[in-house]
C-alpha cells in the first residue's frame, strides 16, 4: 500500500540559533540532533556507509560519520523514527454505502440561512458583488416549513455525536430580520422535546439587538456572535447601512444595555467577531478590545477574521503598502508572543493569544503516535457532518464558507450520497501528492482554501501550500526556540479551548 520508491526518511530538518532538529513525520516527533546527524540523515537509506563517508569526508572524519550513522540506525530500531514510509490520503470511504453510513448519525452542527437579506452593506462582505464566485445580496427568505424539515433531518442524524449536544446556528444575511422564524424554530425544538439536547447560537451585525429580542435569547440561552471591528473610526469604515452611515454607535449602545441589565449573559453568551481589513492598526484594536473596562473578560472571546483575498476586487481600493503592512505588524506581535512565553508572562498578552495560540497548540499538543498506511486529510471536514449549511431555499452545502458552491443535497431528498462520494474521491486524487509533504500531519487546509467555484484550483493550491509550509516551519522553529529558553513555556496552552 505504501510507496517505497522514495527511500529517504520522511522528515523535515530545521534549526534554531542554538540547535539542530528533525521533525519526523511517521512518528510525529521532534528530535534534537547534532550537526553531523543533521547533515547525513537524508543519506542513511540511500547509500552504504562508504558512500556516506566519501560524500562528507571533507567535512567530518570517518570515525565521526560511522559513530553518528550507528546512532541514527539505533534510533530507527529502538524508537521507530526516520522511516521512509509514505501513507495514502484517505477519508476512510470506499463506497457510496460508506458515505451513507457515515452520515446516518453523529452530525454536529446545522447552520441555517434564515434570509439572504441584510440591513447593512459592509464593504468587504462576501455577498457585496466584489467576489467572483459568491452570490450577491438577495431577497430570499426561508419558510418555516423548510426550516422544520432541515431541523428534523439534522436532529434525526445527530444522535450519539461525540458532544452529546446538537448545535443549531442561525445565519444570514442578517438573521434578526427573521426573528419570528428564530422563535418558531426554537419553540418547535422545545415542542418535540429536543431543547435540552441542543445549543442555539447566531451570528449578527448587532444593530437589531432590541430589548425584547435579547430577553427572548436570554430566556432560551442563545449565544450571540456580534460583528464589531473595533473602535468607531475602524468599524465605521466598512460596516455601514445601505445609505453609507456607520453602525458603531447603535451596536455599542445595544451591547452596553445588555451588559448593564444582564451582566452574566453578556460575559458568558456573547462573543465578538472582528474583521481585519486595511489599513491595519492592531494597537487601536488592542486598546479597544483588551484595555477598555467595557470588554473585561469577554476579550477572551474576540475572534479575528481576515477578509478573503481570493477573486475579489476589495483590495483594489488600497495602496499595496496598506495591504502588505499587515505582515510587518504581525511580525512584531509574533515577537512579543515569543518573548512573553520565554519570560513566563503569557497572561499579560492580549490579541497575540487569538492570533498565535492555535498554531502553537497544534504543534505542542499534537498526538504522538505512528502514522498508519492511511492519513485522513487534516483540517478538512467530512462533507455534511461538521457544519451542515442549509440555505434559504433548502439546499444543503458543506459549510457556510463554501456558500452556494458544491451542493450536497436538499431538504426534500436529503443528502446526495453519490455527489458527496464523488467529491471525496476527487479530493483524495487532488491531494494525493500530499503523502510526500512533510507538513502532512500539521497542515490545516480545507476545500475552501483551494477551490475555484465548485472545483479544485491547482494554482490556488500551489499558493496556499507555499504559504502554509513557510508558516509551519516558522512555528516549528519558534516553538523550539521558546522551549530552549523555557522548557515549560507551553504548559499554559494545555487547558485553553481552541476554536
Amino acid at each position: 500500500m505504501n510507496d517505497d520508491s522514495n527511500k529517504k526518511p520522511f522528515i523535515k530538518k530545521f534549526k534554531t540559533d542554538r540547535c539542530h532538529y528533525i521533525y519526523d513525520v511517521n512518528s510525529n516527533q521532534i528530535v534534537r540532533v547534532n550537526k553531523t546527524e543533521y547533515d547525513i540523515i537524508n543519506d542513511v537509506d540511500e547509500n552504504d556507509i562508504n558512500d556516506v563517508i566519501d560524500k562528507y569526508k571533507n567535512k567530518y572524519s570517518p570515525f565521526n560519520i560511522r559513530k553518528n550513522l550507528e546512532s541514527i540506525w539505533t534510533a530507527k530500531k529502538r524508537y521507530h523514527i526516520f522511516s521512509h514510509r509514505r501513507p495514502q490520503i484517505f477519508f476512510g470511504i470506499r463506497s457510496i454505502a460508506d458515505v451513507k453510513n457515515a452520515l446516518e448519525s453523529n452530525l454536529l452542527q446545522i447552520i441555517i440561512e434564515l434570509t439572504e437579506r441584510c440591513n447593512l452593506r459592509c464593504r468587504y462582505c462576501v455577498f457585496s458583488g466584489r467576489y467572483k464566485y459568491a452570490r450577491i445580496h438577495g431577497s430570499n427568505d426561508m419558510s418555516f416549513d423548510i426550516a422544520k424539515k432541515a431541523v428534523d433531518y439534522f436532529l434525526s442524524r445527530s444522535r450519539g455525536n461525540s458532544n452529546d449536544i446538537a448545535a443549531i446556528t442561525f445565519y444570514g444575511g442578517e438573521p434578526l430580520l427573521k426573528i419570528d422564524l428564530i422563535k418558531g424554530i426554537v419553540d418547535y425544538v422545545k415542542k418535540i422535546g429536543e431543547f435540552d439536547n441542543c445549543r442555539f447560537s447566531l451570528t449578527t451585525n448587532g444593530t437589531l439587538l432590541h430589548k425584547e429580542i435579547v430577553d427572548y435569547f436570554i430566556k432560551n440561552k442563545l449565544s450571540i456572535l456580534v460583528s464589531l471591528d473595533g473602535p468607531k473610526e475602524i468599524h465605521d469604515r466598512y460596516r455601514v447601512y445601505q445609505n453609507g452611515k456607520g453602525t458603531f454607535d447603535i451596536i455599542l449602545q445595544n451591547l452596553l444595555r445588555i451588559k448593564e441589565n444582564h451582566r452574566d449573559y453578556f460575559m458568558n453568551n456573547i462573543s465578538i467577531a472582528a474583521t481585519l481589513a486595511p489599513p491595519y492598526d492592531f494597537i487601536k484594536l488592542i486598546d479597544f478590545f483588551y484595555k477598555k473596562y467595557f470588554f473585561e473578560q469577554i476579550n477572551e472571546k474576540v475572534r479575528l477574521i481576515g477578509v478573503d483575498p481570493y477573486e475579489t476586487t476589495f483590495f483594489d481600493d488600497f495602496r499595496i503598502d496598506d495591504v502588505k503592512n499587515i505582515h510587518v505588524k504581525l511580525n512584531g506581535l509574533f515577537a512579543r508572543y515569543k518573548k512573553a512565553l520565554i519570560n513566563g508572562n503569557y497572561q499579560k498578552l492580549t490579541m497575540e493569544k487569538e492570533l498565535f495560540d492555535k498554531e502553537f497548540h497544534n504543534i505542542e499538543y499534537r498526538i504522538i503516535k505512528p502514522l498508519g498506511d492511511f492519513c485522513f486529510p487534516r483540517g478538512t471536514c467530512f462533507p455534511g457532518r461538521r457544519r451542515l449549511f442549509v440555505n434559504a431555499l433548502g439546499k444543503y452545502y458543506m459549510c457556510e464558507r463554501v456558500g452556494s458552491n458544491y451542493e450536497i443535497g436538499d431538504i426534500n431528498e436529503g443528502f446526495n450520497y453519490e455527489r458527496i462520494y464523488d467529491f471525496i474521491k476527487k479530493y483524495e486524487q487532488f491531494f494525493s501528492e500530499c503523502k510526500y509533504c512533510w507538513a502532512l500531519r500539521l497542515c490545516s487546509k480545507c476545500f475552501n482554501s483551494v477551490r475555484k467555484g465548485e472545483g479544485f484550483d491547482e494554482e490556488r493550491k500551489k499558493e496556499y501550500c507555499s504559504a502554509s509550509l513557510k508558516t509551519l516551519e516558522r512555528y516549528l522553529i519558534a516553538s523550539c526556540e521558546i522551549k530552549e529558553k523555557n522548557a515549560g513555556a507551553f504548559k499554559v496552552l494545555g487547558n485553553i479551548i481552541i476554536r
